[in-house]
């Protein structure tokens, strides 16, 4: 079953599910860094995929699969300028440091953890309202 997000609250129904996993895809402020930081950026395995850890009203912990330690993705202040399109989530990054950057994350399932389509079953018809009959 493919993830589609359309809004926060889609976001955040998909992270409460079991085996949800996000991994960045594009990191604007990375790609303006020197070889060095980028390289030392993928070495702590922040590129790599990220399990929910725990969630709040205001935020998300990740852990990264084969790295110590946990990353944090904030949404207390609201999604202004989140966007989402298909298993794709793109935040902006408020670095106050040049132009403007964002993080863009895939969403996905874990292998073995991915929900299965249930069928739906044809809508019943609901039986007639019975009405009284007109007074005479």
């Amino acid at each position: 079953m493919a993830v589609i997000l359309r809004s926060l609250p889609e976001f955040k129904r998909f992270l409460a599910k079991p085996g949800a996993t996000i991994q960045v895809v594009r990191n604007t402020f990375m790609d303006r860094q020197p070889e060095a930081t980028r390289a030392a950026y993928r070495d702590r395995g922040m590129y790599a995929p990220r399990a929910v850890q725990a969630l709040s009203r205001k935020a998300a912990v990740f852990s990264l699969r084969g790295f110590p330690g946990t990353v944090w993705l904030y949404w207390d202040k609201g999604a202004r300028g989140w966007r989402f399109q298909g298993d794709t989530v793109t935040v902006p990054l408020v670095t106050g440091l040049g132009a403007p950057d964002e993080i863009t994350y895939r969403c996905s399932f874990a292998e073995g953890f991915e929900p299965v389509a249930r069928p739906r079953s044809p809508r019943r018809s609901a039986p007639p309202a019975e009405t009284a009959p007109p007074p005479v």
